[in-house]
């Protein structure tokens, strides 16, 4: 492959970029010589949480020292270097920054995205390499890219984000003959979206859908596969049996792991939207605990906004809290974790996610403001 990569790393030598104008494929080579994994950063100038990665993250001493001693840097701007035309279509870019990581042989490893703190990345470093050590690929992704290997109504969208209705996806679905062929299942997740008969075939065998792709990936298809059920099953009667019937007919298709992230979900659509009860939703939060992406913090926020801080969520949110954030959550939670305990006047509750926060710090060599400024607005 003739793609050439662009970098443009405004940490250079701080974080060991590789340089300018080197081909895709010597990268490949080197990581193949020197034994190492590809890191890949997908960002796009503007990106505040991209922008954030440069300044607080990517230099961290911590994760200098295993970026250097494991893995090869790729910083690529996606609509401005010329490689992200290959990765916006080769990989699902959904969320910005986007990681990949790669082997020697251009196989994918892991796709993440949204900010990561350093102990975080170190946490999908880590990941990455003991997946790499066994052998475990996501084999849904081409290793080479080539054109012709996906379908045009796809590799348009992905360029322009235009293109792809639910009448394009249900043809698709009707004329595939292989939903587990190397790259099948992309026109779904780039949409994050899927006809009937897609969802149904999912469902039916998400493990291994799950191990072609990575379930970070997955999770918007099968989390929108979900909501779609949801709204059938409760659409002429939405009271708590129907919904609890509803999850007992959907539990048997996931994981545990799995399971608790769907019921995230679900418990969103159907406390907070649907019935508009915060105190249901936290409830059922509390009962079924799993910390996943940013909905803890994101209702936090929602909940300042529209001072919809009574004193009966207030004290869920504090259970909320205690049941999901531990130790190894992220600095954002913990700071939020303390703040809601600020806020309820908790105050062995408060010093207690302090310190989490402040040790959590330290481990990581992070450089932050005192949690009391931070955590409390």
């Amino acid at each position: 492959m003739k793609k050439i990569i662009h970098t443009i790393c405004l940490m250079f030598a701080v974080i060991g970029c590789l340089a300018q104008n080197q081909s895709l494929n010597s990268v490949l080579k080197q990581a193949k010589k020197e034994n190492k994994l590809i890191f890949v950063d997908c960002y796009f100038t503007g990106c505040i949480p991209c922008a954030q990665m440069d300044e607080n993250v990517f230099p961290n001493e911590l994760v200098k020292a295993e970026m250097d001693k494991n893995f090869l840097m790729l910083k690529v701007d996606i609509f401005k270097d010329k490689l992200g035309d290959t990765l916006k279509v080769q990989h699902i870019l959904n969320g910005f920054p986007t990681f990949l990581v790669l082997n020697g042989d251009g196989k994918l490893i892991s796709s993440s995205s949204g900010y990561k703190d350093p102990g975080n990345l170190l946490a999908l470093f880590a990941d990455a390499r003991q997946k790499a050590n066994q052998q475990k690929f996501l084999a849904g992704f081409s290793t080479r890219y080539d054109e012709k290997k996906y379908p045009p109504f796809y590799v348009e969208f992905c360029k322009t984000r235009k293109g792809i209705t639910p009448a394009i996806l249900a043809t698709y679905s009707d004329t595939l003959k292989n939903f587990k062929a190397e790259n099948a299942l992309l026109p779904y997740l780039v949409t994050r979206s899927a006809d009937e008969k897609a969802i149904e075939t999912i469902f039916a065998d998400y493990n291994v859908y799950a191990s072609l792709y990575g379930e970070e990936v997955l999770q918007p298809v099968i989390d929108y596969g979900l909501n779609q059920k949801l709204g059938k099953a409760l659409k002429t009667n939405a009271d708590q049996a129907n919904f609890d019937s509803f999850l007992i007919s959907q539990k048997k298709n996931f994981s545990d792991k799995t399971w608790k992230i769907c019921l995230q979900t679900l418990s969103n659509r159907y406390y907070l939207a649907m019935k508009k009860d915060t105190v249901g939703f936290l409830k059922f939060a509390i009962k079924n605990p799993v910390l996943y992406q940013y909905h803890f913090n994101a209702l936090y926020s929602t909940l300042l906004v529209k001072n919809g801080f009574t004193p009966e969520v207030l004290k869920l949110f504090c259970k909320w809290a205690d049941a999901i954030v531990t130790d190894d959550s992220g600095l954002e939670f913990m700071k939020t974790a303390a703040a809601v305990n600020k806020r309820a006047q908790d105050e062995a509750a408060y010093n207690r996610f302090v310190k989490m926060a402040a040790t959590y710090a330290s481990k990581y060599k992070m450089k932050t403001e005192p949690i009391n400024e931070t955590g409390s607005k």
